[in-house]
């Protein structure tokens, strides 16, 4: 069943002809419209294999790949705290921790439905979502996935999974541009990741640019920088001291150590790479960070 308008609040009929226990998949159909799939995240080619974790371009994908929190507004405020660079009356810049008065809030996990382009019905692409199954999958999922792809592209499918041939195709996905091996002074590296810093004001932007120069002084053997729904994280790799440093663009999030080698990351979802205690090490952007990246080497 085609679906286009902008949301859905309920299930109701978008699963007539679904049966009980039947497994199904949300997809796209028609991609003829480059620039909604680009905006996703992939490639012009579309090749058969490729699967993302969406790029951010609303409320839904921004949930689907942070998450969200829920907020506790019948309790008393807290005290939290936030991490800026300010300038003093000479030009120089000191980092300090604001305090301020919010609403206790609780983590709400991000869904992490990652997309997949696949051959279709009478062999045409399609891209489609992991599967689903009626009445055993959670309402709460269906909904969000479709609602994932009315956001991205405005139109999606119900599909049954008889209709849609399965293919064992490699997946490549394309969540990490890796840089081309050589070395990487600050002065190189700033260019790359302009992109990747987007617009942010003079003050966070130069708190991002000095984290990034801390790590980089200590000459990674790769940078990777995240795309799509990867996009605001970078890895810097260390070959010989066996460990690779993931890094947040993202004001709250923290620094991750990873012992596993670089194949194995790339394979892993965000879910997996932040959510499940794989790290080695976990360094909140607080006073002492730089003395705790600079005693890992």
């Amino acid at each position: 069943m085609k679906i286009i308008k902008k949301r859905i609040q309920t299930l109701g009929h978008y699963l007539v002809g679904i049966n009980d226990q039947e497994d199904f998949y949300i997809a796209l159909t028609d991609l003829t419209n480059m620039n909604k799939t680009l905006r996703a995240g992939f490639t012009n080619n579309l090749n058969i294999g490729e699967q993302i974790l969406p790029a951010v371009v609303g409320r839904v994908s921004n949930f689907n790949a942070n998450g969200g929190c829920f907020i506790h507004r019948n309790l008393p405020k807290e005290t939290v705290y936030r991490e800026v660079d300010v300038k003093d009356w000479r030009g120089d810049y000191h980092t300090i921790d604001i305090p301020y008065k919010r609403y206790p809030r609780t983590p709400i996990p991000s869904q992490n439905v990652e997309l997949l382009v696949v051959n279709g019905a009478n062999n045409q692409k399609i891209i489609r979502s992991p599967m689903l199954t009626k009445g055993v999958s959670p309402d709460s999922l269906i909904i969000h996935t479709i609602n994932l792809f009315l956001e991205l592209f405005g139109e999606c499918d119900t599909i049954q999974i008889n209709l849609l041939p399965v293919f064992n195709v490699p997946i490549t996905r394309l969540n990490w541009n890796l840089l081309p091996p050589g070395n990487y002074p600050w002065d190189i590296l700033r260019n790359k990741v302009q992109q990747a810093i987007g617009n942010v004001g003079v003050n966070r932007r130069h708190l991002i640019e000095r984290n990034l120069e801390s790590i980089a002084a200590h000459n990674p053997n790769f940078v990777a920088i995240g795309n799509a729904g990867f996009k605001g994280y970078i890895v810097f790799g260390f070959a010989n001291k066996d460990f690779f440093i993931l890094e947040s663009l993202s004001s709250g999030n923290a620094t991750y150590v990873f012992g596993q080698n670089w194949v194995q990351l790339s394979q892993l979802t965000k879910e997996q790479i932040i959510n499940q205690n794989l790290q080695m090490h976990r360094f909140v952007h607080s006073y002492g960070w730089e003395d705790q990246i600079n005693r890992l080497f």
